[in-house]
């Protein structure tokens, strides 16, 4: 028989429900728990098929109740219960479409609705477990300080949260804006909570809000690369530049003033750490001095995937793209004037900046 387990520190609201379920008790078990740390013994001791959960619960709340369900039970589906319930914050957790959410004082039928939803593994309207981007909604949404440590695969980040807002992040040398944006993105994320943020300097000053809005688009963005088939060469942008095999291909040194000039500016720049130009025909002309792991690649693979998904998206002409490889190194394609610059960058180094830092220095 399924078994759901209802997490509540009001005895007589647990009891109330109990009550009100027992019609069903030819189909589910109901199990109780009064704090998130009695929860836990029961998820530990007992398989359970659905959690339904408050939020402000004594001893271990309840979001670090579903911290530790995205860590050892990231399958295990969620319907969360709170009285901070409005039409625009229902209306907003929605389009997340990660959990369900139902306002107190409970509505006994929407409960019940909600349990045969979670309960059932052919629901499409039901997702199981919470997301990193929904555990953010909630937490901004109760407005909370902590330091959460977000795992994925084989990798570690921290988000710094100060009243339900991310101040600062890190992932390796990936640190504010940039490494917030990529972590929020990271799928099956799993979440550990320190209830303390600490962190005291704002250094990402985007709302919550903008900051997943700008990770889906980012995301979305992806999802379009992958449709129009560059997703194959993002996945394997890892082995074509860090693995490549080399090709040593013989370096033309024209007497161009602006190739000299943006040689001696990409030479000085610190965020660059290798670079190569190619003129319009994937010439290699320049490149940095010493090791470059880059003078083997053709930009014409990119401007082959590029041209005609920029023309498909209405994007217009594309001028630079910016891409991670797998082993979180950032790299820089972009036009200037005649010339086509592919850079290898610092972690955490603004593209755009870059570019107009290139811009600058010219133009002087």
């Amino acid at each position: 028989m399924k078994k759901i387990l209802i997490v509540d520190d009001e005895k007589s609201f647990l009891l109330s429900l109990t009550d009100g379920l027992s019609v069903h008790s030819d189909k589910f078990q109901i199990l109780t728990a009064e704090n998130g740390r009695e929860a836990v013994n029961v998820l530990r001791s007992v398989p359970v098929d659905l959690l339904v959960t408050d939020l402000k619960l004594p001893e271990m709340n309840g979001f670090e109740l579903l911290a530790w369900t995205s860590r050892h039970q990231p399958q295990l589906p969620v319907i969360v219960m709170s009285a901070f319930g409005t039409p625009e914050i229902e209306a907003r957790l929605a389009k997340l479409d990660t959990l369900q959410f139902l306002e107190k004082p409970l509505d006994i039928q929407m409960l019940e609705e909600g349990i045969f939803s979670g309960l059932n593994a052919g629901g499409k309207s039901f997702i199981r477990g919470i997301t990193l981007a929904t555990f953010l909604q909630l937490m901004k949404l109760e407005r909370k300080n902590c330091t959460l440590k977000i795992s994925s695969s084989d990798q570690s980040a921290y988000l710094y949260v100060r009243r339900g807002e991310v101040i600062d992040a890190e992932i390796g040398e990936l640190v504010g804006l940039e490494a917030a944006l990529e972590i929020v993105s990271w799928s099956d994320a799993e979440i550990e909570m320190d209830g303390i943020c600490r962190r005291q300097e704002d250094v990402i000053t985007l709302s919550m809000e903008h900051l997943l809005i700008e990770s889906f688009k980012r995301k979305d963005e992806t999802a379009e690369l992958g449709k129009a088939g560059f997703i194959d060469v993002a996945d394997g942008v890892n082995d074509f530049l860090d693995g490549l095999s080399k090709v040593e291909r013989p370096v033309e040194t024209p007497d161009d003033k602006t190739l000299k000039q943006l040689t001696e500016v990409l030479n000085k720049l610190s965020p660059v750490q290798e670079y190569t130009i190619f003129d319009e025909k994937s010439t290699l002309l320049n490149k940095n001095s010493g090791n470059c792991s880059l003078d083997g690649i053709d930009p014409a693979v990119f401007d082959y995937l590029l041209v005609p998904l920029a023309e498909d998206l209405n994007f217009g002409v594309y001028r630079s793209v910016t891409f991670n490889s797998a082993s979180r190194k950032r790299y820089l394609l972009f036009h200037y004037q005649k010339y086509r610059v592919l850079a290898k960058l610092k972690p955490g180094t603004q593209s755009q900046q870059v570019i107009k830092e290139i811009e600058q220095r010219i133009n002087r």
